[in-house]
C-alpha cells in the first residue's frame, strides 16, 4: 500500500457493545456499592464496609479508564483498564473467599451476588486484554503522530 503512516484499523468486533457493557456494568456496581455503604452497617455488617469503598474506586477508575479509550483512543488508558478490571476480578475472588470462610449464612446471598458479578467482570477483563485493542488504538497514534510530534 503506502509507506509512512498506514490507514486506520477498523474498530475490533464487538468494541462498541463491550464498551457499553463495562459502562453499565460498572455504573450498576457503582449505585450497588454506595447502596451498601448505608444498608450493611445499619444491618450491623461492618466488614462490608472496606470492599464496599474499594469497590466505589475500582468502579470509578475503570469508568475513566474506559472513557480514555472510548473517546480519546488512549493507549495508555487501555494499560490502565485491563490492569483496573483485573484488579477487580481478583477483588471480587478474595472477598468471596474471606466471606465464605467467615461461615455467615447471612452473607451467602451476597457472595452468589458476587459470583453473577464476577461471571461478568472475567469475560470483559479478558476482551479488553486482547491485543487486537491495543493494535487498533495504535493505529489512531500513527494517525495522528505527525501533528503531536
Amino acid at each position: 500500500m503506502s509507506t509512512g503512516i498506514g490507514p486506520r484499523q477498523s474498530k475490533p468486533r464487538g468494541f462498541g457493545l463491550f464498551t457499553r457493557i463495562v459502562y453499565v456494568h460498572q455504573a450498576i456496581c457503582f449505585a450497588f456499592f454506595v447502596a451498601g455503604l448505608r444498608f450493611f452497617p445499619a444491618r450491623g455488617i461492618e466488614q462490608l464496609v472496606l470492599p464496599h469503598l474499594l469497590g466505589i474506586a475500582i468502579s470509578i477508575a475503570v469508568l475513566a479508564a474506559m472513557f480514555g479509550v472510548a473517546t480519546r483512543k488512549s493507549l495508555r488508558a487501555l494499560s490502565w483498564l485491563r490492569v483496573i478490571l483485573w484488579v477487580g476480578v481478583i477483588k471480587i475472588f478474595v472477598v468471596q473467599l474471606w466471606l465464605l470462610a467467615k461461615g455467615d449464612t447471612a452473607l451467602f446471598s451476597y457472595v452468589r451476588g458476587m459470583l453473577i458479578n464476577e461471571l461478568i467482570a472475567i469475560p470483559l477483563a479478558v476482551y479488553w486484554s486482547r491485543p487486537v485493542h491495543s493494535s487498533y488504538l495504535a493505529s489512531f497514534r500513527g494517525s495522528s503522530r505527525s501533528s503531536a510530534d
